[in-house]
This record gives C-alpha cells, structure tokens and sequence, in this order.
C-alpha cells in the first residue's frame, strides 16, 4: 500500500509512477506468457491484443492527469510543423536498414500473416509510444518543469526506463544479447522523444516505431521458424553506432529545436 502510496504523490516520487506502469505491462505479458499457445503466432497476437487494451488504460491515466492535449493524441496534422517529415528521416532509416539482412526468397506471404505483422507492428507502436513517451515523457516534464534542462531531463530519464525495462528478455536470452537491447532501446527512446516534441505530437512517432518494428519482424512472421542464435559483438557495436547516429543526436537536437514550445506552453 506504501508504494501506491507514494506513487499518487509525483512531487516527491515522480520516477516511481512511470517504473510502476512499464514494470507492471512486463509482468501481465510474462504472466500470459505463462499459458501455453499452439504457435508463436498466436503467442504474439495474444500480446498485441493486451498491447491494446493496455493503451487504453493509459490513454484514461492521461485524462485523469490532464496530459493528453500535451501528447498531441488530438493535434491535427496541419497545427505540425512545416518540415516535421524530415524529422522521422533518420529514424526511417533504421527501419530501412533492416531490409538489408532480409532473404527475401525465403519469406512466404498470406493474408493471416500480413494481418497479423501489421497488427502486432502497429499495437507495440502505439502501446510504447502512448506509455514512453506519451505519459511518462509528459508526466515527468510536469513534474521536473521548474528544473533547468527539463525537456533533455524527462527525454533521458524515460528512455533509460525503456531501455532498462528490456532487462526482462533475460529470462529468455543471454546477457551478451540483451546488455546491447538495453542500449538499442536507451538511444532510441531519446530519438522518439526528439520526434515527439519537435513535431507537438506523438503520432509521428508511433507511426516511425510501427515502421521499424514492422520491417524487424519481415523473418519472424514470414519467414521459416529458426532457432534463436547469439549475437556477433562486432555486429552490436556497429548497430549501436548507427542507431546513435541516427536516432539519439537527431532526437537531441529535435529536443533542442521543440524545448521553447513546451516552456512557453507547458
């Protein structure tokens, strides 16, 4: 009771809601991980289903704070910035960059497996976008607002909740393969971030993360079932170096560019 407690109080604990949300997701995923399934299909359409539903206990938690006109859920496209196409550029490229290790000659396609890539791809973009950086970015912000570098404070400290909430892949993967997940999703939080404040809304961002998720998931959904493999060390360092490159210093500087809008109109 302490810990619900403390956590209806933001002032003093403003990290402790976020952490209790995104930790709690985790557990109800492991908790139906727990019953088995026919397939890894079903498996992944039952957690995109509880993707869903858990974006609408979120969206209802912004209303209760009065945080979902910061979101932008309900800013139409015209109120975006001129040039806010050119801010998903370069995190387009990520998606575009997994492309490149795709056997295209070995995936099969059907209507069942098309529908359910494009559901699990769009519901993991917006169940993290609408908790990462829909209410934690934005519950933390109101919480932090009279510190100096807010805007960089909240950025950085929902993305080290993202990335640190795939710790949990430890279960079911070696510490050689999730330390560089733990990373990955860090520098990405920053660059979604970037995204979301620049352009006054989360929309482009989820629409981004569906992209990526969904050209990640061309081998899981179509192509022949493989058994997990350890990563190449060299392989990681080279894709965390890109992700920075095109995810974080972008996200940093889109986060400088939209600071002044949300310091006028916190």
């Amino acid at each position: 009771m302490k810990i619900v407690s403390d956590a209806l109080q933001p002032q003093r604990y403003p990290l402790l809601l976020p952490i209790i949300l995104v930790g709690g997701s985790i557990l109800l995923f492991k908790l139906a991980g727990l019953y088995p399934l026919s397939s890894r299909f079903a498996e992944d359409m039952v957690r995109s289903t509880m993707q869903i539903m858990l974006c609408i206990a979120v969206i209802a938690l912004l209303r209760r704070f009065e945080l979902f006109g910061a979101t932008g859920l309900n800013n139409p496209i015209r109120n975006w910035p001129r040039n806010w196409p050119f801010a998903v550029v370069p995190m387009a490229l990520i998606g575009l960059i997994n492309l490149l290790s795709v056997d295209w000659n070995a995936l099969t396609f059907d209507a069942v497996r098309v529908t359910g890539w494009i559901y699990n791809s769009l519901s993991t973009g917006l169940f993290e976008e609408i908790l990462l950086r829909g209410f934690c970015f934005y519950f933390l912000y109101r919480c932090w607002q009279e510190r100096k570098n807010v805007v960089f404070l909240a950025a950085v400290a929902q993305a080290l909740i993202f990335g640190i909430a795939h710790l949990s892949n430890l279960q079911n993967a070696p510490v050689g393969d999730v330390v560089p997940q733990v990373i990955y999703a860090t520098l990405l939080g920053i660059g979604f971030a970037g995204i979301t404040v620049y352009t006054q809304s989360i929309w482009p961002t989820i629409a981004i993360h569906s992209f990526i998720n969904a050209m990640g998931d061309l081998d899981n959904f179509f192509g022949p079932a493989i058994t997990d493999s350890a990563g190449d060390a060299s392989g990681y360092i080279v894709a965390i170096m890109v992700i920075f490159c095109v995810a974080t210093v972008p996200g940093l500087y889109l986060l400088r560019l939209g600071q002044k809008r949300l310091l006028v109109d916190p």
